[in-house]
């Protein structure tokens, strides 16, 4: 077996399977995944729902749905970020005959700030693992924003908070000229969102 600084995957990214957790008496569950999670993407399973994905930096209760352009919103059935896992409140989880997948990551716990780029982020990154989640707002204008990794990314995926508009996805092996929307069906666009400039060991 390659020689790899990862020996245990799940140390990093964990898949779990579960029931929803409703009932009305407002209590709460907690989900073990091996790792405090900066980043749960869940989703039912069994009927139609959005995906829901939550991290730490934006604070566990903010949610943005992957499937919808929508902006963040409040609310989340996740309340916090626990040593082992995280914790939903009850009342805000699907019906307990329903099934879900929880994907989780683990970042690097607290965020700090980084001002590797022209613009100023918030960052939470795990440089073993190769997976940082980025908070910063925009200027309206070019610039560039530190990630924390120390290599560059392969993969980006972006959303604005505050505004109706779709995700941006870049991929190291279609270019920097192409970008995907996520929650949309339609090939790879040209993207000027990235300013066709791929992303270097500090910024994107």
């Amino acid at each position: 077996m390659a020689y790899t600084t990862i020996n245990k995957s799940t140390d990093y990214f964990n898949t779990t399977l579960r029931n929803g957790a409703y009932n009305n008496s407002g209590t709460t569950t907690d989900i073990t995944v091996g790792f405090q999670p900066d980043l749960v993407w869940n989703k039912v399973r069994d009927r139609t729902g959005d995906h829901d994905l939550i991290d730490s930096v934006r604070g566990a209760g903010y949610t943005i749905k992957a499937n919808l352009t929508n902006t963040q919103a409040g609310a989340a059935n996740l309340t916090s970020f626990l040593s082992n896992g995280f914790q939903l409140t009850n009342n805000n989880d699907w019906s307990s005959t329903n099934t879900l997948v929880d994907w989780s990551w683990k970042a690097g716990g607290t965020a700090s700030s980084n001002t590797d780029g022209s613009i100023t982020s918030t960052v939470s990154a795990n440089t073993v693992a190769g997976f940082s989640i980025v908070k910063y707002t925009g200027t309206g204008a070019i610039g560039t924003v530190g990630h924390g990794l120390g290599v560059a990314p392969k993969m980006i995926i972006a959303k604005g908070l505050a505004v109706d508009n779709n995700w941006i996805v870049y991929h190291s092996t279609v270019g920097n000229t192409k970008g995907l929307a996520l929650q949309d069906t339609t090939d790879f666009t040209g993207s000027h969102l990235f300013n066709n400039t791929s992303p270097t060991s500090s910024v994107f």
